[in-house]
């Protein structure tokens, strides 16, 4: 229900900036005719760029191990801040899956995410090929919490590294699992970078907290 609500909440935000920017008019001084000035309107907008192998087989008992890298592109005309919701349609394969951001070399639990050992593990560092993701828990922010976060800002044309790059699901974990069909839901939302009194520095740490808490909020519509 909460991801629901905050649906809702952009694309009202969303509609209201572009109807505030529309069209600005003018009045030059020496010709009493309107002149009207064009102001073309800035959208933000991602495409989700998905290579996905599905697995040929699941056995019981066994692990099933299968591609699916997922990035996100600017679209839009304006750099933007992306966030990501991602989940599976099933709570039991949820605890016996894993996901890995480095082609499969390490994985990390998605059962965990849901608490304060996600697999995100850091935002920073040269060796992480996810670099710039972070997940932040409803826990430690009740407005922002249960989404990934890419806390750079995405220049128009970009990609982001990859969330995940590959899932496992092993239901040797769990005897009692049955082998089941199941779904990996991405959802992801944008947000202009700048702030609701119109700074447009992105330098600063953890900027796009404010700017998402500023959108989310109201205050930035």
């Amino acid at each position: 229900m909460k991801h629901k609500k905050l649906i809702i909440i952009a694309a009202l935000s969303v509609a209201l900036i572009i109807m505030a920017v529309g069209v600005s008019y003018s009045y030059l001084t020496s010709n009493p005719s309107a002149v009207v000035n064009k102001i073309p309107i800035g959208y933000d907008e991602v495409s989700i760029d998905e290579d996905f192998s599905p697995p040929v087989e699941q056995r019981e008992n066994e692990a099933t191990t299968y591609q699916k890298t997922v990035k996100f592109a600017n679209t839009g005309n304006t750099p933007c801040y992306v966030r990501v919701f991602a989940d599976f349609s099933s709570a039991s394969i949820r605890n016996i899956s894993s996901f890995s951001y480095d082609g499969g070399t390490s994985f990390y639990s998605a059962e965990l995410k849901m608490q304060n050992n996600y697999f995100i593990k850091e935002v920073s560092g040269t060796n992480n090929p996810n670099k710039g993701w972070v997940y932040i828990t409803e826990g430690s922010n009740e407005l922002l919490g249960g989404y990934y976060y890419y806390t750079e800002p995405l220049a128009v044309g970009e990609e982001t590294p990859p969330l995940f790059t590959d899932v496992k699901t092993d239901y040797s974990k769990n005897s009692n699992q049955k082998v089941e069909q199941y779904d990996v839901i991405v959802y992801t939302e944008t947000v202009q970078t700048v702030t609701r009194d119109g700074n447009s520095d992105t330098s600063a740490a953890d900027r796009y907290k404010t700017v998402w808490q500023e959108f989310i909020s109201g205050q930035g519509s």
